[in-house]
């Protein structure tokens, strides 16, 4: 019974209606389209519950929670299993931090539902219903728009999972982390440099003026 990483493709992909005012800024979709930026790593040989994982370009802490103790099979790319094999139920957070969006790609032991609830930075809870396969080819991805952030994701399923990355795409994936726990190290766009860079032309000129008068 495996249940590969948050591998989820909705076979009979329905939205259940969202909880609470802000389910228009946040998007649960079949699907692995757009990618975040970020993969989760984790570490051979993690067992407990929770485990943690590590964003790989701006270390960010990712906590991976069930009802059940948790082991990590394989280094690198995030991989999470239960240890007795069952796994039905899993919330992925960022203590201390947010994030904007995340992809799973869950195996499925058999066709069943999955359930997701998405618990915003404001405390609003949005939930989507779909179609689980058994095909191990099921990828979801959750986005928040219109300035919107997430604090947690839960998944709980009718069938057993096993999370294992299969391929890329099957990789726990999280973008726009911010906030405490992190390593600070992500790098600006090209934008960002320009304005900085007119920003200190522009003070440069004011000190010039001051001078001069």
């Amino acid at each position: 019974m495996k249940l590969a990483i948050l591998r989820l493709t909705a076979a009979a992909a329905m939205l259940a209606a969202p909880l609470g005012a802000a389910r228009a800024d946040i998007i649960i979709a079949a699907g692995n389209n757009p990618q975040p930026d970020e993969n989760v790593l984790l570490n051979t040989g993690l067992m407990g519950n929770p485990i943690f994982g590590t964003t790989n370009q701006t270390g960010f802490q990712v906590r991976f929670t069930s009802i059940e103790n948790l082991i990590a099979p394989a280094n690198g790319q995030a991989r999470v299993e239960a240890a007795d094999g069952t796994l039905t139920n899993l919330t992925i957070d960022l203590p201390g931090a947010t994030f904007t969006s995340l992809i799973l790609n869950v195996d499925a032991a058999l066709v069943g539902t999955i359930n997701f609830v998405v618990t915003e930075d404001n405390g609003q809870q949005t939930a989507g219903t779909f179609g689980l396969g058994a095909s191990g080819e099921n990828f979801f991805t959750i986005t928040a728009i219109n300035g919107q952030r997430m604090s947690s994701v839960n998944l709980t399923t009718t069938v057993n999972m096993a999370i294992t990355n299969v391929d890329d795409v099957s990789q726990v994936r999280i973008g726009g982390a911010a906030g405490g726990g992190g390593t600070g190290t992500v790098v600006p766009e090209p934008s960002t440099y320009a304005l900085l860079g007119t920003g200190i032309a522009g003070l440069g000129l004011v000190a010039r003026r001051r001078r001069q008068g």
